[in-house]
């Protein structure tokens, strides 16, 4: 019984390793998408701002039009009734750095309108890309879910198979979540994961009578040495 309950329990280490490289799988093939997405993401907010920062540089153009049109207004006021040249040159200076700075707006515009332009090829190629990449990500990702699903079939199937203190010990274990699974082995007096020393009695319990034993450090079970 205890031979076999171990065999059980070495196919269930078995199956979850090769979940675990199904789940790794499927994950990288994931990723090839979310990252891309990311991207896109990342594309649509910059695109947004630029078109709020269009909006808002236009607004600011437009005023400064209209401040440009009232001081050359005023400025011919001032020449037509003869007026103060003094005023007439700050005026003239007025109107000069309104046009710069139009200039500068006008400038801003058209860079905008370049760069929402790049942003939205950029959105239309890497749309593609998604599109292409799903296509060949979907057939893997649905044989991983297929293959995960049959393993954790059987996984079930041993489980209900293994005596009561077997099962009770594996639930228990696995319930922990322990990273690279619930077992270990012993490896020159010592647990392979955690490397605590363990007894020469132990190590014989384990891996010559068969003796169902759990590390004392990180918990995990203790598969005999020729059941690996």
């Amino acid at each position: 019984m205890s031979a076999e309950s171990f065999f059980k329990l070495k196919e269930i280490d078995s199956l979850n390793k090769m979940r675990l490289t199904l789940l790794k799988n499927k994950s990288e093939q994931e990723d090839r998408v979310s990252k891309l997405s990311e991207r896109q993401n990342e594309a649509l907010l910059q695109t947004a701002k630029l078109r709020q920062e269009l909006i808002s540089t236009t607004n600011e153009l437009a005023d400064v039009e209209k401040m440009l049109k009232t001081a050359s207004e005023q400025k011919q006021r001032f020449i037509d009734i003869g007026g103060d040249d003094k005023k007439i040159n700050n005026f003239s200076m007025e109107i000069e750095k309104l046009e710069e700075k139009g200039m500068e707006y006008l400038s801003r515009l058209d860079e905008i309108e370049s760069e929402i332009a790049d942003q939205k090829n950029f959105l239309s190629g890497i749309q593609k890309t998604i599109s292409e990449i799903m296509e060949e990500v979907k057939p893997e990702l649905e044989k991983c879910d297929q293959e995960i699903k049959n393993i954790d079939l059987r996984l079930e199937l041993l489980s209900q198979e293994l005596p009561d203190d077997f099962r009770n010990l594996y639930l228990k274990v696995s319930s922990k979540k322990l990273a690279l699974g619930p077992f270990t082995r012993t490896d020159q007096g010592s647990c392979y994961f955690c490397r605590f020393k363990i007894s020469k009695v132990d190590e014989s319990e384990i891996d010559t009578q068969r003796v169902l034993k759990t590390c004392p450090q990180c918990g995990r079970i203790f598969l005999p040495y020729d059941y690996r």
